[in-house]
């Protein structure tokens, strides 16, 4: 027992949360001019960073621009970044949980039901109605995924295959990046043997653009974004799905569809 559990905990990936760290900033930062700005600036860098070379770039510009380059607490971050830094864990699949989603978590969950002047003898009636109402709410969801349908945002024969499969929680979710393609431009930068490789522009403000890498692999059947979405979270990007478009693929492989969260399954 000892054994699996060191063996399962060096194959544990940990990461720190970035809300806190975020949060931390205009402390941590109060004797410098601007904080504000160097909030908004540190947020761009870490959320708008789509690789590690250019996150390592962004970074030291970050620094510079700021004179921050001496800070003791934005050093130490940037040796652990490893562990807090998206583009530096998005190769791992964390099943759409997230380091930023305190609100929607147990805790808030529970704060519906007890307070900090519950006593025990409320806390385990609370407890059961907790359970309860999670149990129902999770009835209501099984009954609408089975008897109700959420419409298809596009024509895509690709988003219909998702509307079969999954649970709505998780088609809403498919269905955001399908609106999303509506953002992207692709355009074919390399092709051979039935591999290509395209640059897909996402248009974030009125002239400004972020470019993506995209592979297709037409014998394997296999796409990858360098926005690393699916490896993360199990979703197919608005860049792979604009690709995937404009190859004209009307269905996509098994691998891409999640038995985990079809509707099918029983939980």
């Amino acid at each position: 027992m000892k054994r699996a559990l060191e063996a399962c905990m060096l194959t544990t990936i940990h990461r720190w949360c970035i809300w806190h760290i975020m949060k931390k900033i205009p402390s941590k930062l109060n004797g410098y001019k601007g904080h504000a700005e160097i909030e908004q600036k540190m947020s761009q860098v870490v959320w708008n960073s789509h690789s590690k070379d250019s996150f390592d770039r962004n970074w030291n510009d970050f620094l510079l621009n700021f004179g921050l380059v001496d800070n003791k607490w934005l050093s130490d971050l940037y040796e652990d970044r490893h562990v807090w830094v998206p583009i530096y864990l998005d190769h791992h699949f964390w099943a759409g949980m997230r380091s930023t989603q305190r609100s929607e978590s147990m805790h808030s969950f529970f704060n519906k039901f007890i307070t900090w002047n519950t006593s025990l003898i409320q806390f385990f009636k609370q407890y059961d109605n907790c359970l309860g109402s999670r149990e129902q709410a999770e009835r209501e969801s099984d009954a609408a995924d089975f008897h109700t349908v959420i419409p298809c945002a596009t024509k895509s024969s690709i988003e219909a295959q998702f509307q079969d499969v999954y649970t709505h929680q998780k088609f809403r979710e498919v269905q955001a990046q399908f609106r999303g393609k509506a953002n992207c431009i692709t355009k074919l930068t390399n092709s051979a043997l039935g591999y290509s490789v395209y640059e897909v522009g996402e248009q974030i403000f009125s002239s400004i653009f972020n470019k993506f890498v995209v592979t297709y692999d037409s014998v394997a059947a296999e796409v990858k974004c360098q926005c690393l979405l699916f490896e993360s979270r199990g979703i197919l990007c608005r860049h792979a799905l604009s690709v995937l478009s404009f190859e004209r693929v009307s269905q996509v492989s098994p691998r891409y569809i999640l038995e985990r969260w079809s509707k099918k399954v029983k939980r």
